[in-house]
């Protein structure tokens, strides 16, 4: 089969018919630049619009074939056949374009639901800003794959009216992407000034608010302070002191409560820290028990993972609880808290990562490393 012939063939036949490549490429709703293809025979019609081109310039399919006139009346019979050929293939094509359609449109809408959640519930930070750009970048190519597995660009690329309309559209929302991109890597810039970033420090028990430190530090603390009450309103003469500076990937700093209880109300308390575990993907880890680590017995929620601790130290003679967390306290300045600390201090440099143990995700259990999601 001559490509080069047939092209020629159907350039002949279209000029017969005294019509414009444009103006046969809307007749057979292709581009005029498909009409090209056909001409110069670098590309062939499907069967079906093969057999659509012979009725259009009315002579035979054995004519177009062999790029030549032959006769003058196409054979009934040769057309019949081939436009169940063509019906047959068209078939066997919707066939299998029906799963590839399927597909790319549900991965279309799951990107456009990620995307959408990501838009919703962002917070600055490098990783974000990576995930949210690659989501775009994604939802993109999805649009773009559904589109043309549906047949679906070409026709677009008929409507001018609306092709001009899809420009101006992608131009706003490059737009706002680039608005989006810059207004957070501008609320990143005290983000990467470390060192000039201040600590917040907050005294008195009046400031202590578990809900708005969690919501504030919690996430990048990696912990929902299990430890700490959730009131002091059965402490007695209760302190508070914070100490706390957001990073690049972490907040540093320290938060002390401390407080005296009655008998009944220590009692009741220290059964609350024995209690205390967290479920995370159907694992359950309890809280640890360490009566040797420091000056006091301590409940620890978490013992050095991401360089985090949290725990409470009671004092049953005095009837008094002191919840501590710690997170990078090699940056921090402890003055006058070391009553709080570890007895060895050579243990917050994690020079053995098999003592890390938190209830929130990452543990050690007998030597071997454990991973889950963290909350």
């Amino acid at each position: 089969m001559d490509q080069k012939k047939i092209g020629r063939f159907l350039k002949e036949l279209r000029k017969e018919k005294e019509l414009t490549q444009e103006q046969l490429a809307e007749q057979f709703r292709v581009s005029d630049r498909t009409v090209s293809r056909w001409e110069t025979g670098s590309n062939m019609p499907d069967l079906s619009v093969l057999v659509e081109l012979a009725e259009f310039y009315q002579v035979d399919m054995k004519e177009i074939i062999d790029g030549e006139r032959k006769s003058e009346k196409m054979n009934e019979e040769v057309k019949e056949v081939a436009t169940k050929m063509a019906d047959y293939a068209e078939e066997q094509k919707s066939m299998l374009l029906v799963g590839v359609r399927l597909i790319s449109l549900v991965g279309t809408i799951f990107m456009a639901i990620i995307l959408g959640l990501q838009s919703i519930d962002y917070e600055p930070g490098i990783p974000s800003l990576i995930a949210y750009v690659l989501s775009i970048a994604v939802f993109t190519v999805m649009v773009i794959l559904t589109l043309y597995i549906n047949g679906m660009l070409e026709r677009i690329a008929k409507h001018r009216k609306f092709v001009k309309g899809c420009n101006i559209l992608i131009i706003v929302v490059a737009a706002w992407v680039f608005y989006f991109v810059i207004r957070y890597l501008i609320a990143l810039i005290p983000v990467f000034i470390l060192e000039s970033a201040p600590f917040e420090s907050q005294s008195g028990i009046e400031n202590y608010d578990k809900t708005a430190i969690c919501e504030e530090y919690g996430g990048d603390l990696g912990s929902d302070l299990l430890v700490f009450p959730d009131d002091t309103a059965y402490m007695i003469e209760p302190t508070f002191v914070s100490n706390l500076k957001t990073g690049f990937f972490d907040t540093d700093g320290y938060i002390i409560l401390q407080g005296e209880y009655s008998v009944e109300d220590y009692k009741a308390e220290v059964e609350r820290l024995a209690s205390i575990e967290c479920t995370v993907a159907d694992i359950t880890v309890g809280i640890r028990y360490d009566d040797e680590s420091y000056a006091l017995p301590a409940y620890v929620a978490t013992d050095g993972v991401d360089y985090q601790y949290e725990y409470a130290l009671v004092d049953e003679e005095n009837c008094q609880i002191t919840y501590i967390l710690l997170s990078y306290p090699e940056y921090v300045d402890l003055t006058g808290f070391e009553e709080y600390l570890k007895l060895n201090m050579s243990e917050y440099e994690i020079e053995d990562t098999l003592k890390q143990f938190s209830i929130y995700g990452r543990y050690f259990e007998d030597g071997v490393y454990v991973e889950y999601s963290d909350q």
